[in-house]
């Protein structure tokens, strides 16, 4: 057997520690989805499946989420991968999927903190996977190493940005599946609403388009470093008159044309 470098071996784990907690928000953002049809219908849709390894389901498995759905601090990932078979095999999926990602991102650290980032990851894992308690662990290795603090925007920057891409590409995913498009076959862009969110992005909140438009190729979130939009599907008892009409690029305003997405972020959509 060959003997890795003790540091490689610690970012192999921090890799995937990280990883888990991307397939995890990836299926929380699927599990989201599908509880938004069950609210807005009353339908329960099958959790969509697809991923880049295929995956294979008994006909008696049952696909469905309660819309009800509440996740535990403790073992939140864990919880999520054996809700039902699907599930689990989405997550072991999407693991191995986001690994190369994660492993890059485990060497952005200073390999004197990388052990203690390890386990402190891994615990924010359990916890729910907050850039919060994320930053709040590296705090505290950084201080109890008596090393120069790492650079706290960086890091924010990267583990909100993983975490909301794999979170928003589950959303896509099922907002794409075939029996959630069925029940809600347009897409509404939304914000958070407060006062950090970018002018470009704010301007598209509410902003209305048929799920197929390729619009959404250009604004689908996220849109930036940090950006914290989403996409929601919608009933066409929800639509606007605007958005039936059709055009999504034609009814852009100009500043989105212009500046979404961000100068320099690579788009996953």
């Amino acid at each position: 057997m060959i003997s890795l470098p003790h540091d490689h071996q610690i970012q192999l784990r921090v890799g995937d520690a990280l990883a888990r907690s991307m397939a995890a928000s990836n299926v929380l953002g699927r599990l989201s989805v599908v509880t938004s049809v069950r609210q807005k219908s009353g339908k329960s849709v099958p959790v969509a499946s697809s991923t880049r390894r295929r995956l294979d389901f008994a006909e008696s498995d049952d696909l469905t989420i309660d819309a009800n759905l509440r996740l535990p601090n403790d073992g939140a990932a864990e919880y999520i991968r054996n809700l039902t078979p699907v599930t689990r095999l989405l997550f072991d999926g999407l693991t191995s999927q986001y690994k190369k990602l994660a492993f890059t991102l485990a060497g952005t650290a200073d390999t004197r903190l990388i052990e203690k980032v390890r386990d402190e990851l891994a615990e924010a894992a359990r916890d729910g996977s907050t850039s919060g308690t994320f930053q709040a662990a590296i705090d505290r290795i950084t201080s109890a190493e008596g090393v120069e603090k790492l650079n706290a925007f960086t890091l924010d920057t990267a583990f909100n940005t993983a975490m909301a891409r794999a979170h928003s590409a589950g959303r896509y995913e099922q907002l794409q599946d075939t029996t959630t498009k069925a029940i809600l076959p347009y897409w509404q862009y939304m914000t958070v609403g407060d006062g950090r969110v970018r002018p470009e992005h704010a301007i598209l909140d509410g902003f209305q388009a048929l799920a197929d438009d390729p619009v959404w190729l250009k604004i689908y979130p996220p849109n930036g470093f940090n950006c914290r939009c989403i996409v929601i599907g919608l009933l066409m008892s929800e639509v606007s008159d605007e958005a039936r009409a059709g055009g999504g690029l034609e009814r852009l305003p100009m500043l989105a044309r212009l500046k979404v997405p961000q100068a320099g972020f690579e788009k996953s959509f």
